[in-house]
């Protein structure tokens, strides 16, 4: 009797579902890995270029496959002698494979090595162009002025950029 009162109960409550569990289950997206608490390192002919870190990672088919950090990412670019020449994190991110584009979302912070800032809420990173991108909104701090506008292009290092649709300047 106790058996059968334990498997009903156990029945009944793994019949149970979340809305959101339901959802992702007849969604086009099929997580095909996940992963926390990560580490990737990135290398150019046997050189460390660049080093990515996130909290949770995961890969999806939806139908292309792609690579999402909820949580954000944070990025370190380095030169030959392993001195970081550009950072970037955000609270969110995600890579296209396909296209190698990986777009960063959120609380966007990129800065260089002459300790240039820009904030925006979203930029682009091309991989296989090498440049990063946005038409949004930026802030540009330098040691000198806070510069904003709509449109950044740089380098992936973030060396050389151009700002469009400057639309204001401080003088600091």
């Amino acid at each position: 009797m106790i058996r059968i009162y334990f498997i009903s109960i156990l029945l009944c409550v793994g019949c149970v579902n979340k809305m959101e569990d339901i959802e992702f289950t007849y969604s086009d997206n099929t997580v095909h890995d996940y992963g926390k608490q990560i580490k990737i390192q990135y290398f150019l002919k046997g050189n460390l270029e660049f080093e990515l870190f996130a909290s949770e990672i995961q890969t999806v088919q939806s139908p292309k496959e792609k690579t999402l950090f909820p949580n954000g990412i944070q990025i370190f670019a380095y030169n030959k002698a392993l001195d970081t020449i550009a950072t970037i994190s955000s609270d969110f991110a995600i890579e296209n494979k396909h296209n190698e584009i990986v777009e960063v979302k959120n609380n966007v912070i990129l800065k260089n090595s002459q300790q240039h800032q820009l904030t925006t809420e979203q930029l682009f990173w091309d991989r296989r162009n090498k440049r990063i991108y946005t038409d949004g909104f930026v802030t540009l701090k330098t040691k000198n002025q806070i510069i904003m506008g709509f449109g950044f292009t740089a380098d992936q290092y973030f060396s050389t950029y151009s700002l469009s649709n400057i639309t204001g300047t401080i003088y600091l």
